[in-house]
């Protein structure tokens, strides 16, 4: 197994609280890590027919069957949201710290429906596929950024030795096929797809639903229904714009990106020798991949700082804006592998406009971190370390 950074936080929750939940992308590691970290607990997995049965037809019986010394993971657990309200009446009885382990890969689903009866009962911990660190730590990275584009980072690509190309096919026909349909009713599946490529082929870009659903055929209603369900299952996510006192001329629509580089080169139908000639969308995964393991770095050490982009009318933009403790980090992401003192401009001007303190940061495609008197740089393969300064 590969050791996974956010194991601490997730086993300090789990001397606290009586209930843990794991959310995350399908197959990110969430029932191997579990089951690592609470060897003794009794493992059930919902989309088991029989457990299924058992938990949604009787929730109480089914908690006095598997009750143990330790405790259970239930995995998947948003297949059998009956259980939720007798976990609450089991965890007042006994708040046992650590005994429910629940895990699911339906955000928005799991969250609302765990919300609605274990509030005050419960911490929650979102394990997104690999870090940079984490492949760094168990000898799997790859050196160049593209190539890391293509393989991205599901577990199971680096356990098993799976073909990405394969790997990523069979996972959207999964995806769509199994949880999609588990989530709403859609007709035309292939239509679907169609519309997770679109949103692929606009990573980094502000979201423009009307275009999307013009390109796709389908009404702007069902598109942006659509779009919430890709976020709901940790397929894709919209980072805000940033709002401060720069003037009312500042871009309000979200930017677009993909949990998984690997998984939306696979939607655009790349492989590494044609990402390379394409470098617009080299440029946009590239970013897409910095900011995500910003993200998961983040959800590592368990703190949610403020994330946003800023873009104005005179296309004065910067790629991320991380706001914590008082501190503002502009960030600049730029692919090329050697640094040009031009890529400070922006973040200068920004620095110089803002009230808070800030840190202007470069994040480029080489190998080198180094401080200059303008700001940091930090090379790609070395994220954590922006994250632990925070």
């Amino acid at each position: 197994m590969i050791k996974r950074e956010i194991d601490g936080i997730i086993l300090k929750g789990a001397s606290q609280m009586p209930i843990i939940a794991i959310i995350g992308p399908r197959q990110s590691g969430k029932s191997t890590l579990a089951k690592a970290l609470f060897k003794d607990h009794i493992y059930l997995d919902m989309q088991d027919a029989e457990l299924f049965d058992f938990a949604n037809s009787d929730p109480k019986g089914f908690l006095n069957h598997y009750k143990n010394e330790h405790g259970v993971i239930i995995d998947e657990a948003q297949y059998a949201a009956p259980l939720f309200a007798q976990i609450k009446v089991e965890a007042d009885k006994d708040p046992k710290p650590g005994y429910f382990i629940l895990s699911g890969s339906q955000n928005f689903l799991l969250l609302e429906k765990i919300n609605e009866s274990m509030a005050g009962r419960v911490y929650f911990y979102t394990l997104l596929p690999l870090s940079i660190a984490e492949l760094h730590s168990a000898d799997l990275s790859l050196q160049e950024a593209d190539a890391q584009i293509i393989k991205g980072f599901y577990p199971r690509i680096y356990q098993s030795k799976l073909n990405e190309h394969e790997y990523y096919q069979n996972y959207i026909s999964t995806y769509v096929e199994r949880d999609i349909r588990t989530i709403r009713n859609i007709d035309n599946i292939l239509l679907f797809k169609q519309f997770m490529q679109l949103c692929a082929l606009r990573i980094g870009n502000t979201v423009n639903i009307a275009d999307i659903a013009g390109k796709c055929g389908i009404s702007a209603i069902t598109a942006k229904s659509w779009l919430s369900l890709l976020e709901a299952s940790f397929i894709l996510f919209l980072l805000p714009s940033y709002h401060d006192n720069l003037g009312k001329r500042i871009t309000k629509s979200p930017k677009l990106f993909f949990y998984d580089v690997g998984l939306a080169a696979a939607l655009m139908g790349l492989h590494k020798e044609a990402l390379v000639q394409e470098r617009t969308i080299y440029g946009a995964l590239f970013e897409n991949m910095i900011i995500v393991d910003i993200i998961k770095n983040c959800f590592a050490l368990n703190f949610r700082p403020t994330m946003s982009f800023f873009r104005d009318t005179n296309q004065k933009e910067i790629d991320l804006i991380i706001e914590w403790g008082g501190k503002t980090i502009p960030i600049e992401i730029k692919a090329s592998q050697t640094i040009s003192s031009s890529f400070f401009d922006t973040l200068t001007w920004f620095q110089e406009r803002v009230d808070q303190k800030t840190e202007p940061t470069i994040v480029y495609g080489g190998d080198s971190t180094q401080k200059r008197s303008k700001g940091s740089v930090i090379s790609w393969q070395h994220l954590d370390q922006l994250v632990k300064k925070l």
